[in-house]
């Protein structure tokens, strides 16, 4: 039966011990995995006896040249593939992958998707699993592997902008058209405190402490999930940070400091900038001094080879003394970056294990689910993950710049008419069409160039976190 199986780099330079004899790769074999395009996470699959499969695992080093280069979604397209693999072999006489056919694609919906509730899967999660199945075998067609694909196409004309020529567009018939593109769920903010009091803190659902509450990392969770709610960043994004990255508070700081996420931990690699109030620095401060310290305290850390973060934080030092911008760092090259702020080495990561090691993003998400688990005992109807807190950032910001934007617009004078006119003749609509962009995301690079925009913002961003505090007390 086949396996699926994840690349972990560090241990390719960890020497073990082959029958009492220790041994370990030299560093031309070491080398020669990242020539081939192994990293830390790379997916790979090995046959029932233990053989290599060399053309699917090929596919997987070739996908960040074909537009997947997240860890995430390398994780999310080898466990759809497995599944449509695992589905080949037990049920459709240990076929093939590179042999499926059309047949194999009704006969894998109608398991996945007609089956009895406890095994069908969402039409988003189908239509994600096809657009990994989609990828491969498109792949699969350029390199020659099969004569043709088990999909089927149908031809669409879609519009250009302006005068531009319409395009022939190609949809996979297996995609399921009505489903949903997003399933947006978040929590107003009355659910999110109780979340973060009661599942995170550990609280009663009174505000007072829990005699009987045996949680750990309490103020970690709780300050992270803050994080999250309060920028909107990623998980992954907020999981990458660095202590030392951070901006620096001081008695003048402003009630919103400005901060860059490094491309290198961005979703598509593309930097931006956030924005962290003051009070979520204050409470990561807070913690950074209790409970990280005493974490760090607790065990060396054990990266096999370390980056060591230069004197002036800007900068990574690797082995062989090559100093590579802080910036340029990877998330997984990151969990290896150590810091010596008292002489002992630490990891540099802002978020430590009890045992002083980088957290891991699947141990947000037991966090986050346990919590929910927490809230539910005490009768409370709460289920948060991660990435539900980034929606409520952004629905409750859309609320705020709305907010800001009609108090600005209409005024007492006015009877609407003008007001409305220009509520209507967004700006921003006009420079999208006027660019002749196909969506409005890709204008949104022009509002940090404008000081009324920037100030729209940030008022927003400190009405919001006015919010927080306000029900917080």
């Amino acid at each position: 039966m086949t396996q699926l199986y994840f690349t972990d780099g560090s241990a390719l330079r960890t020497p073990v011990s082959v029958e009492g004899v220790p041994a370990d790769l030299s560093v031309s074999l070491t080398e020669a995995a990242g020539r081939i395009g192994l990293m830390d996470g790379m997916p790979f699959f090995l046959d029932r006896d233990g053989s290599y499969l060399h053309e699917v695992n090929r596919f997987f080093r070739a996908c960040p040249t074909i537009g997947v280069r997240s860890r995430y979604s390398l994780r999310a397209y080898a466990h759809d593939i497995f599944v449509w693999m695992r589905f080949l072999e037990e049920r459709r006489g240990g076929k093939q992958l590179w042999r499926a056919d059309y047949n194999d694609v009704i006969a894998f919906h109608h398991a996945r998707r007609l089956s009895d509730a406890p095994f069908r899967i969402s039409a988003s999660s189908w239509n994600r699993a096809i657009a990994a199945l989609d990828k491969l075998y498109r792949w699969a067609l350029e390199e020659g592997l099969i004569a043709s694909s088990p999909f089927r196409y149908d031809l669409s004309f879609r519009h250009g902008q302006g005068r531009a020529a319409p395009k022939v567009v190609e949809g996979n018939r297996a995609r399921e058209r009505a489903a949903r593109p997003h399933d947006m769920q978040f929590v107003d903010i009355g659910r999110y405190l109780a979340f973060r009091d009661i599942g995170l803190r550990g609280r009663l659902p009174d505000g007072s402490e829990d005699p009987v509450w045996r949680g750990r990392n309490c103020e970690r969770n709780a300050v992270f999930a803050e994080l999250l709610v309060t920028t909107g960043v990623r998980l992954g994004e907020a999981g990458s940070l660095i202590i030392d990255e951070l901006p620096r508070l001081t008695s003048d700081s402003p009630r919103i400091l400005l901060f860059d996420l490094p491309g290198a931990i961005t979703k598509g690699e593309r930097p931006r900038r956030i924005r962290l109030p003051r009070r979520v620095l204050k409470l990561i401060g807070d913690y950074v001094d209790i409970e990280r310290r005493i974490a760090a305290a607790k065990a060396p850390p054990r990266p096999a080879v370390p980056f060591v973060l230069s004197p002036d934080g800007r900068n990574a030092i690797d082995d062989s003394g090559r100093r590579i911008a802080l910036t340029r760092l990877r998330a997984q090259d990151r969990q290896r970056l150590l810091r010596s702020p008292d002489g002992m080495p630490e990891h540099a990561s802002l978020w430590l294990t009890e045992r002083g090691q980088p957290v891991s993003s699947g141990t947000w998400e037991v966090a986050f689910r346990r919590a929910s688990q927490r809230c539910q005992a005490f009768g409370l109807n709460i289920i948060v993950t991660p990435h539900m807190l980034r929606h409520t950032f952004a629905v409750n910001m859309l609320s705020m710049l709305i907010r800001e934007q009609v108090g600005r617009i209409f005024k007492p004078t006015d009877a609407h008419g003008a007001a409305y006119r220009q509520m209507l003749g967004d700006p921003l609509r006009h420079l999208q069409h006027l660019l002749g962009h196909a969506n409005i995301a890709s204008t949104y690079i022009y509002l940090d160039s404008l000081a009324e925009a920037q100030e729209l913002v940030d008022a927003a961003a400190d009405r919001w976190t006015d919010e927080l505090m306000a029900d917080d007390r």
